[in-house]
């Protein structure tokens, strides 16, 4: 058979399933596939799941079965790289995410177990208040705006059942305390890393040497770390965009976070999931107190001391969502009906298909958690935009929802292309996303947010001037915008406005480019930084639009990070990263006037790095 052919024939397999699986609502409740024959439930899977991740754009998967409280199956499918094409293994390693936090707060309970951490005592109460305010405030307890009163109450349960109200990604500068603690939900990874902060004081020991010790030697998961391990050089796979698009590059995580940095398998993972179905690594009662509802999140859903909770027809079920962008993973289970899924991908993609895995895996009906959290499904109108793009390119992506709107106008959604601008923005194609939010813009000219989203992708794509204009335009258009929810439009319009004088200030420093590259000469090519945390980090310092620039393999700071000169100071700068915050940098220079030296601060972190210039 040619490879024409084999292409032919895949593609026929890929729809016919993808026929029998999608295109239709999960049923409300539908029995679990507790007594099904387990080949014939473990075929099905393998049949079904190559199909569905070709339909989404995924480029690879673990996922393990949980049934009869045992792990009975578990695979990789799909490839760990798009640009090596490395296949996945059954041991291939994934960033597990906010997968982590129940994996913490299984650890967390073995300290309730033993009495050592109290669930209801405050955690101030367990360190010097100076050891805390250094290590997890980092800003004075009088600062204006800081709850210092409302921060003082927050428990370990607070914090494991998402109810601390301390803040998850907001800015820090004060560090925000949204709400009495205890009143009611709020996800925090925050909480989960000062919680952290209290279980490594108590032991003496960094939380992967911890937690290595205390619950994956206990629980045999061999392949898993909270901190990168060599091994996994050649045993990771690596994260892929909405169009399968990667930059082939590890995030290798020196320093253990207890919301997100384990690494892990899905074959590792389900055996936690299976010691809370047997009453392995804590006691019976510590189980059944783990995993008691303590906090309402909506109709069907509330949170536990650690996973989530949905309240079906089948019984109480748990569940816990991963994202770390170019990673997305899923955990359901029935702890009394001992059965459940754990999966792991590769891809921004990977929840899509959510609702059909647990629908192959373990029955059910219709996930509450999944409903929860909103992703697009595969088959939804946002969703056949990016696999367009991914396929054929924007232009027909273009095309298809012009052709799609002369049908019906109601079809997509002002989110629809919004989403796909971002994803094209996040995939570093500004031009590309300028196109589509644009064409967002004509449909749907009443709307603020379509001109603000527009004006930051012309930001992205360096045309400041234009940013700047439509950042003015979203301003213009709020009062007239009928979204009823007047709080975003507010959000919109204070968002615009900082932007337009933080614009015009940078449109105020641009030099021309040979200009800007005889001031800024000895700072230009490659840094080599030792951050704590993140390791060895490369930044490119380099000259564009007129202006310094920095950026480091792997996003972290962003497509790229302007450096602000501080006046009068002609050696130091902010550096402007739209995804970290401001960090103050300060490069030194030798007795001949060379620059070879630099240092950083992240107020809003409370890290510090230092770097040297690399020889070319």
């Amino acid at each position: 058979m040619d490879m024409k052919t084999m292409k032919t024939a895949f593609a026929a397999l890929t729809m016919a399933v993808f026929a029998l699986i999608s295109c239709r609502p999960a049923k409300e409740t539908a029995p679990l596939k507790t007594n099904i024959d387990r080949r014939e439930h473990i075929a099905d899977l393998e049949k079904a799941i190559p199909a569905l991740m070709e339909t989404a754009g995924i480029p690879g998967m673990s996922i393990a079965l949980i049934r009869d409280g045992e792990v009975v199956w578990s695979r990789g499918f799909g490839i760990k790289n798009t640009k090596t094409g490395e296949p996945v293994k059954d041991d291939t390693v994934f960033e597990a995410a906010s997968l982590t936090k129940p994996f913490f707060a299984f650890l967390a309970m073995k300290f309730v177990e033993s009495g050592k951490l109290d669930l209801d005592r405050p955690l101030i109460t367990y360190a010097p208040e100076d050891y805390i305010v250094q290590n997890f405030i980092r800003h004075p307890t009088d600062k204006e705006g800081f709850r210092y009163d409302l921060f003082k109450k927050i428990t370990a349960r607070m914090v494991l059942s998402h109810s601390s109200g301390l803040p998850h990604g907001e800015s820090r500068m004060p560090l925000p305390v949204f709400f009495q603690p205890g009143e009611r939900y709020k996800y925090s990874a925050e909480g989960y890393e000062y919680l952290q902060l209290i279980v490594e004081r108590l032991v003496g020991e960094p939380l992967d040497e911890i937690i290595r010790k205390m619950v994956i030697e206990p629980l045999r998961m061999k392949d898993s770390s909270m901190v990168w391990r060599e091994a996994y050089e050649t045993q990771a796979a690596v994260g892929h965009d909405c169009f399968a698009d990667t930059t082939g590059e590890f995030r290798k995580r020196t320093k253990a976070d207890a919301a997100a940095t384990l690494y892990t398998t899905a074959a590792d993972y389900a055996q936690l999931v299976a010691a809370l179905m047997n009453n392995r690594g804590l006691e019976k009662n510590t189980i059944e107190m783990m995993l008691t509802p303590q906090i309402e999140v909506e109709k069907n859903v509330s949170w536990s001391l650690g996973f989530g909770l949905e309240h079906t027809a089948n019984g109480k079920a748990l569940w816990q969502w991963g994202d770390y962008g170019i990673f997305r993973n899923y955990i359901a289970a029935y702890p009394e009906k001992k059965i459940g899924v754990v999966y792991l991908t590769n891809s921004e993609n990977g929840l899509s298909i959510g609702q059909e895995i647990l629908d192959l895996a373990i029955g059910g009906g219709k996930d509450y958690g999944l409903a929860h959290l909103k992703y697009a499904r595969h088959d939804s109108p946002s969703m056949a935009l990016v696999r367009t793009v991914r396929t054929q390119g924007v232009d027909e992506a273009v095309r298809l929802y012009q052709e799609e709107r002369k049908k019906d106008p109601a079809y997509y959604k002002e989110s629809d292309l919004n989403r796909l601008g971002y994803a094209l923005m996040n995939g570093r194609r500004a031009g590309e996303a300028v196109k589509i939010l644009k064409l967002n813009a004509e449909v749907f000219p009443d709307s603020a947010n379509v001109y603000d989203s527009l004006a930051e992708a012309y930001m992205k794509s360096g045309d400041d001037g234009q940013a700047v204009l439509f950042y003015r335009k979203a301003i213009e258009t709020a009062p007239q915008d009928k979204n009823p929810d007047k709080t975003f439009l507010e959000s919109v319009v204070k968002g615009a406005r900082e932007k337009v004088e933080k614009l015009e200030k940078r449109i105020s420093r641009k030099l021309g480019d040979k200009e800007a590259e005889k001031k800024y000469a000895r700072f230009l090519g490659y840094w080599e930084y030792d951050v704590p945390g993140f390791g060895k980090l490369v930044e490119k310092i380099f000259v564009a639009d007129g202006l310094l620039w920095g950026s480091i393999e792997g996003g972290v700071l962003g497509e790229r990070a302007e450096f602000i000169p501080v006046e009068g100071k002609p050696l130091e700068f902010k550096l402007d990263s739209p995804e970290q915050g401001v960090f103050d940098v300060k490069f030194i220079a030798d007795d001949k006037g060379a620059v070879t030296k630099s240092q950083f601060y992240l107020p809003s972190a409370n890290i510090k790095g230092t770097g040297f210039k690399k020889k070319t």
